[in-house]
């Protein structure tokens, strides 16, 4: 192959690779207030990403037959985006998998709440303080949160998650 039709493929897959990348980001975004809802979900984030990242990396390697260097020149820089691509998606995916398929909820626990606030976008936060004493911050439904304002606990619904971490599934207020 000649340079010029060389270097036209190797800006269209790295075109391609960023297109990939921003949809990979917009699911991420979409999905990420649902981590919120996943108890210890930065643990499930993190190993989602760093899989996929480190799958993305070394199927592309691989396959391409570009030896993995630090550079981000040329067609050096497709490996790392594959690895950022894979990384996202893994994460929006795992989310959605834990969510999605998570058994009902078979247990719930008591905790006091400490505040109801309005976030960014819509989204209505619950603020509680945990039997064990710690804070946790919970993603919840605009008629949960108006149920809940004038409410001093809340039972928290948690359903075991298909990839094995727990997930607040219902937010109700606890009557004296």
């Amino acid at each position: 192959m000649n340079a010029p039709s060389k270097t036209h493929e190797e800006r269209v897959l790295t075109s391609l690779l960023l297109v990939a990348l921003i949809t990979a980001g917009v699911a991420l975004a979409r999905e990420g207030p649902n981590f919120d809802n996943v108890i210890d979900g930065w643990n499930l984030f993190t190993l989602a990403f760093f899989s996929g990242a480190l799958t993305g990396f070394l199927v592309w390697t691989r396959v391409s037959g570009v030896a993995p260097t630090l550079k981000l020149a040329g067609p050096h820089r497709h490996p790392w985006l594959a690895a950022l691509v894979l990384g996202l998606a893994c994460a929006a995916a795992a989310s959605y998998l834990n969510r999605t398929f998570a058994s009902p909820a078979g247990r719930s626990i008591a905790a006091e709440i400490d505040a109801v606030t309005e976030g960014k976008g819509g989204r209505w936060h619950v603020t509680v303080k945990m039997p064990d004493g710690r804070y946790q911050r919970y993603v919840i439904p605009q008629d949960t949160a108006t149920a809940l304002k004038n409410q001093k606990m809340v039972r928290l619904s948690i359903a075991r998650g298909a990839l094995g971490y727990d997930y607040i599934a219902g937010f109700e207020p606890v009557r004296p």
